[in-house]
């Protein structure tokens, strides 16, 4: 994918929102396509369209890093990475967009940008996505390789 913030964008206007846009970067870099996948991953939108409850963005994004260290058969062992990576990029969307808060509701986050949706969410969504990207990177996986069995 060679501009991935395009990318980014493209999808919003598509109507995909937060989490769906993780998991459609993970499918694009890995040349894959999964409609069912995008589709489930509609459920975790807008907090999972409650103001109350955790960011999609960093919910997408956690699932972006199971789509590539998530145990995905019986006879697969778990990747010990995977947990760890997770608490990185809590820790970092804490600091980031909550302002080290432990609240990291999609109401919370979004009272505090400008903006009205889709273009509000554009920064969380896309610099969540980067950063997501880059721990993967940082442990090792080959973004474009997907998941290794």
């Amino acid at each position: 994918m060679e501009n991935l913030k395009s990318a980014v964008m493209q999808w919003g206007q598509e109507g995909f929102c937060c989490s769906q846009i993780m998991i459609l970067a993970g499918l694009a870099f890995t040349g894959k396509e999964n409609e069912d996948l995008t589709a489930a991953m509609n459920g975790l939108c807008k907090g999972a369209f409650s103001p109350y409850c955790t960011c999609g963005a960093l919910t997408g994004a956690c699932c972006l890093l199971g789509f590539y260290a998530g145990k995905g058969a019986p006879w697969e062992g778990k990747d010990p990475r995977l947990a760890m990576m997770i608490g990185e990029l809590q820790d970092w969307f804490k600091d980031k967009w909550a302002a080290g808060e432990e609240r990291v509701s999609c109401g919370d986050i979004l009272k505090n940008i400008a903006g009205t949706e889709p273009m509000k969410c554009f920064p969380v969504v896309f610099e969540t996505l980067e950063r997501a990207l880059g721990v993967l990177k940082a442990r090792g996986f080959d973004i474009q390789e997907g998941r290794s069995t």
